[in-house]
């Protein structure tokens, strides 16, 4: 199992600021053992993100680490030109020294594509087109400058759905996938029977499966602490829900939680809960983060530092957890 961590690059301050952060995270993730370090990309302030270009801010991050891997969790694929794509990637690899792991998906917000000037509903299809473009740009007869260097080996598809798992099972990339919520809880069986065909697909293909595990986490001196600290997004994201169909009347953010949406507390206590998590078996990279949140940075980096103590260096060994 390899650990890593997912930045949405939420902040109410200014842009600035929350990259400038975002950059000290990550090498307060390196400092603290873990093995990814990931960036996900929204555009216009969606989600009150400042990131819609994440591959920038991996260039910024490789100049200030030596040995985590820098990822997108996930580029908007649909909305990207190929070649440009393939380009910053390889330049990208290239100043890191080949610690770019490329995750890419179809994307979800309408405004975005409108402004892009596409059509949402056909971005999947746009998506995949893009994707076996991509796949044939880094493969080993790409005239690319920088050359991809391997790069193609490190595709991810960020999915949910099952289109999407068969689409990665057939490309030979790796999965990033993450939660279907509910009011009684996150649908991880779905997940897990995803990702178990998967791993099927890809071993009588001869391949080795790539599983990346997205899950909402915060460490902390205690469970209350950690909730109070992811409350004020969590709110705002449940009365999102509700607004939407997602979740009933009166559903609340201790509701979100007390149902398993996420992990918090200490660090102990998390890692017992990543332990039972349906989806782990299958996994091959747990990748933390902290939406649909938004805690301070010290918050985060507190965290950081707790879950590399109480759960990454006892992982081999569960008698220590």
């Amino acid at each position: 199992m390899r650990f890593g961590f997912i930045s949405h690059v939420v902040s109410d301050g200014d842009s600035a600021a929350a990259l400038r952060e975002v950059v000290e995270l990550a090498v307060v993730a390196e400092e603290c053992g873990f093995d990814s370090f990931w960036v996900a990309q929204h555009h216009f302030g969606a989600q009150r993100a400042h990131c819609p270009a994440p591959l920038v801010v991996l260039a910024a991050i490789a100049q200030r680490t030596e040995r985590i891997r820098l990822g997108t969790a996930v580029v908007v694929g649909s909305l990207e030109h190929p070649i440009r794509l393939a380009e910053d990637a390889t330049t990208v690899d290239a100043l890191s020294a080949g610690r770019l792991e490329l995750g890419l998906g179809a994307g979800a917000d309408i405004g975005s594509a409108e402004r892009f000037g596409r059509e949402h509903e056909a971005r999947h299809e746009q998506f995949a087109e893009n994707l076996r473009e991509l796949c044939a740009l880094l493969g080993p007869d790409s005239d690319l400058v920088p050359a991809g260097n391997g790069l193609r080996d490190r595709l991810w598809l960020g999915t949910a759905s099952e289109s999407g798992f068969e689409l990665a099972a057939q490309l030979d990339l790796g999965v990033l996938t993450g939660r279907t919520s509910s009011p009684q809880g996150p649908r991880d069986e779905i997940a897990a029977e995803r990702v178990a065909k998967y791993r099927a697909a890809q071993a009588a293909a001869g391949r080795e499966p790539r599983v990346g595990l997205s899950r909402s986490v915060l460490c902390a001196e205690s469970a209350a602490v950690a909730f109070e600290h992811m409350r004020p997004g969590i709110e705002r994201w449940v009365s999102t829900s509700i607004a939407a169909g997602r979740f009933p009347v009166g559903f609340s953010a201790l509701d979100y939680v007390d149902t398993g949406h996420g992990y918090l507390g200490t660090g102990t206590a998390v890692a017992a809960s990543i332990r039972r998590d349906p989806g782990l078996p299958g996994a091959t990279e747990l990748l933390c983060n902290v939406q649909p949140a938004g805690p301070s940075p010290a918050a985060v980096r507190t965290s950081l530092r707790m879950f590399a103590d109480e759960v990454i260096a006892p992982w081999g060994d569960p008698s220590r957890i």
